[in-house]
């Protein structure tokens, strides 16, 4: 497979171009991500809700690498008196959730645990669907509701508890979890490049459309109405307006190194043993993502972000290469024993992925 002579994305990746040099479209449009604000810009807004209230702040704590390194980081180094708040989708593996218990245990903070169905509810019709007809366009849909349930939950418990701020791992290079990933979901979705207030859910919305009508099995309840929250959640739902919600790394640097060795001293954490990478090993639907992209695609979110960093001068080419047949390890063995919660066999996948391949 082609791969871009500069970073390391494929030629299978979606509305990539290379110049007479190998390079990427990607690569030649990018630009050096900068930190517009730092710990100082912090500090001064934080200084609005400190001593207002039992706690200072919420920290959203989801057992994920960014987000155990975010809740230590509130309490160690700015010294905030944090409420952290648990947020399952219903998919989090065991070793995840004990990485929150040791989190909150050796911080001696305040926790909730809280549980949305938002993901399950919909989980398993929205598999049965997918294999019937495979699109790469419509995997991302698999863990539809997810950002709608966090939020729910997170603003209940800010309500509850009479908390004004919440933070996460959000901001940085990208705006999700300090890490360079540029999200191929949207790319694979939509049918037109519009970043317009107007043409981009427009853009996507005609494309979501197509996909329906290519398979019509999708038209079910819960599907349908986890689709809808999806696509509000994206562009017109937000926290409430009494609420501030940051990312730490809008103010702070992400580095991974310094973000896993922090975590793994601090509080031993580790990641489940079916993935060899610590990227997003807090949920088992993304770890199923990353197969059906790989079914599908010939890549993952894994070639993705290592990528970005590339480009963010994170790590060599070199690097990247050596990491990714590593970060894109597919446990079958967990595969086959996860799949049946979703009424579904690995056999039956594979001959799924299997057709899509020879019909394309």
């Amino acid at each position: 497979m082609k791969r871009c002579s500069k970073c390391i994305l494929p030629e299978s990746y979606p509305r990539i171009t290379f110049d007479e040099e190998g390079v990427c479209n990607y690569c030649r449009g990018s630009i050096r991500s900068l930190l517009h604000r730092n710990e100082e810009d912090l500090q001064r807004i934080l200084a609005r809700f400190r001593h207002k209230g039992k706690y200072d702040c919420i920290v959203a704590l989801s057992g994920g690498r960014d987000s155990t390194f975010v809740t230590y980081y509130a309490v160690e180094e700015l010294g905030l008196n944090v409420l952290a708040v648990t947020c399952d989708n219903g998919f989090m593996p065991e070793q995840t959730k004990i990485n929150v218990a040791s989190t909150v245990e050796r911080l001696g903070i305040d926790h909730i645990y809280l549980r949305y169905d938002h993901v399950k509810d919909h989980a398993k019709d929205f598999i049965s669907s997918w294999v019937r007809k495979p699109s790469p366009a419509m995997i991302a849909f698999l863990c539809s509701g997810c950002m709608t349930g966090i939020r729910e939950c997170l603003t209940k418990a800010a309500y509850d508890n009479n908390v004004s701020l919440i933070l996460g791992g959000g901001g940085g290079v990208v705006g999700y979890g300090g890490e360079p990933e540029q999200s191929f979901a949207e790319k694979l979705l939509s049918i037109s490049d519009s970043n317009s207030r107007v043409g981009r859910p427009l853009s996507l919305a005609a494309g979501f459309l197509l996909q329906l009508v290519k398979n019509p099995s999708y038209f079910q309840p819960a599907c349908l109405v986890s689709f809808a929250g999806e696509f509000l959640h994206r562009f017109w739902h937000e926290y409430d307006k009494d609420l501030e919600v940051l990312g730490l790394f809008e103010f702070i640097t992400w580095d991974e190194d310094k973000v896993v060795s922090t975590i793994q001293d601090k509080f031993t954490w580790k990641k489940p043993t079916y993935r060899k990478t610590s990227w997003r090993a807090d949920c088992k639907i993304h770890f199923l993502k990353d197969y059906l992209y790989g079914g599908t695609l010939g890549f993952t979110k894994n070639d993705e972000l290592l990528s970005g960093m590339i480009r963010e001068g994170m790590i060599t080419r070199k690097d990247a290469l050596e990491r990714l047949e590593n970060d894109n390890y597919l446990s079958r063995e967990f595969l086959t024993e996860f799949l049946p919660e979703l009424g579904l066999e690995l056999h039956d996948l594979d001959a799924a992925l299997t057709e899509y391949r020879m019909s394309g």
